[in-house]
Parts: C-alpha cells; structure tokens; sequence
C-alpha cells in the first residue's frame, strides 16, 4: 500500500488483512497517519480474515522462490 498516494486520493477507508510487521506504514513497522502534518486522514480497519490473508501470502511467496530457483 502507499500512504500517499491515499492520502492525496482522499480514500475515506482501508481494510486489510495481514499485516507487514517489518514494513507496514499502517502499524506495522510505523503508522504515517499519526504524523500530524496530513490535511486527509482514513479509517483503517486491519485483521480482516488476517490467519487466511497470511497463509495466502505466504503460500504465494513460497511458489514465486521456488519456481525462480528452479529457472537458474
């Protein structure tokens, strides 16, 4: 996701699943709309279905390292 590109489409509300704890920008790693200098701020609402949205993450992620050794 990028933060900006939100906050100057004035997208009024994000939902998502699994978070990115490393280099999440919506509390993950840090949360840009808690910097005061935004004139557009959001709702977020995370955790949707996040076991399922992880495990589909992961299983992606998974196939795309496997299927890039096997073409070296």
């Amino acid at each position: 996701m990028c933060v900006g590109a939100m906050i100057h489409a004035r997208v009024s509300k994000v939902v998502y699943g699994a978070a990115e704890p490393r280099t999440g920008a919506l509390g993950g790693a840090f949360n840009l709309l808690e910097a005061n200098q935004h004139n557009h701020l959001f709702d977020v609402e995370s955790g949707v279905m996040a076991e399922e949205s992880s495990a589909l993450l992961q299983n992606f992620f998974k196939s795309r390292r496997k299927s890039q050794s096997v073409h070296k």
